[in-house]
């Protein structure tokens, strides 16, 4: 019988369905796989690591058995959590800018989390969150397989995806490996956005130049001429070597058709304000100092110009052109 005994379970339910440590079992007690709720057989002797065991069947598989775990034990810890017994379970985040890891305690206002909702469209969540009585936002845990994508697209509520084995190992700690919350931007960056905001606007009052609200991402600069500040853009192309005119009117006055002698032709570029030199794309987009650094600006909608945005500032961060605050 024992060869047969294939499957570890990492934690057990007790007779009171409660989720159990192999290493605080006792023997002589009855424990259930969380999976199939067959009866497991507790290991724990003097050489091996204490572990929960049962026999492989048809109901059951390790994939299963990790993933049922790690749901249960998030619901555990936020129902402990909201009992008093201990902290919010941390949020362990990236920021949308910066890109650091960033932690943040589960907001209070979640009041529960309920194992396999159901929502109104059809789709079943793992875990859900709770806000006014209303599921708000959701968790979901991977094994093996992701979210599928019409789930991840159709959801109607936020979601971010934990990896199931990391759960077990720690579950007051919730490092997404997909992360479809509300974008995090840490403390530090906000002030930084904020001081950026400031600058490429002061910038333009300057040279009179309007800022525009969409499809024309834009940074500063120094011209490589009059080595005065201006502000540059950058617009959605379909190659690289696209040299068709922006597609958004109006098009910014200091954006120019020009000869350019390092091109050995027209394009449509970049110039100064003040000294109507052409800033050319190599040093804008190319050059680890150039304000559109990284950026490929080929995709025209909404979240591509957010994004591009972000890591804009990101960028004039790094490159310590925004100071200190």
């Amino acid at each position: 019988m024992s060869k047969s005994i294939k499957l570890r379970v990492p934690l057990a339910f007790g007779d009171e369905e409660r989720l159990y440590d192999p290493q605080t079992a006792e023997k002589g007690k009855r424990y259930f796989c969380p999976a199939c709720q067959d009866t497991v057989i507790l290991r724990k002797g003097e050489i091996k690591t204490p572990h929960f065991a049962h026999k492989v069947s048809e109901a059951c598989n390790q994939e299963t058995i990790i993933h049922k775990t790690a749901k249960q034990l998030i619901v555990d810890v936020i129902s402990d959590w909201k009992s008093g017994k201990i902290d919010a379970p941390t949020l362990r985040r990236t920021c949308e800018i910066c890109r650091q890891f960033k932690d943040q305690p589960l907001p209070d206002k979640v009041e529960c989390a309920i194992l396999e909702y159901r929502m109104s469209d059809g789709f079943v969540v793992d875990v859900a969150l709770v806000v006014a009585n209303e599921p708000a936002a959701a968790i979901e845990v991977r094994v093996s397989h992701a979210v599928d994508e019409n789930k991840a697209k159709s959801l109607s509520i936020p979601f971010i995806e934990l990896d199931g084995q990391k759960v077990i190992e720690n579950p007051t700690i919730f490092q997404p490996i997909r992360d479809r919350f509300q974008p995090l931007t840490c403390t530090t960056c906000k002030q930084a956005k904020e001081r950026f905001q400031v600058k490429v606007k002061e910038i333009a009052k300057q040279t009179g130049i309007e800022l525009p609200v969409y499809y024309y991402r834009y940074g500063f600069c120094k011209c490589w001429k009059c080595k005065r500040e201006i502000i540059v853009f950058a617009w959605p192309k379909a190659s690289e070597w696209d040299n068709s005119a922006p597609k958004t009117e109006p098009i910014p006055r200091t954006i120019q058709y020009r000869y350019s002698n390092t091109v050995g032709g027209k394009y449509w570029v970049n110039t100064c304000p003040r000294c109507r030199s052409i800033q050319g794309d190599w040093h804008l987009f190319s050059e680890p100092d150039g304000s559109f650094f990284g950026i490929r600006c080929e995709e025209n909608s909404r979240k591509a110009y957010n994004r591009d945005m972000q890591n804009i500032i990101g960028y004039a961060i790094y490159n310590g052109m925004l100071g200190e605050s």
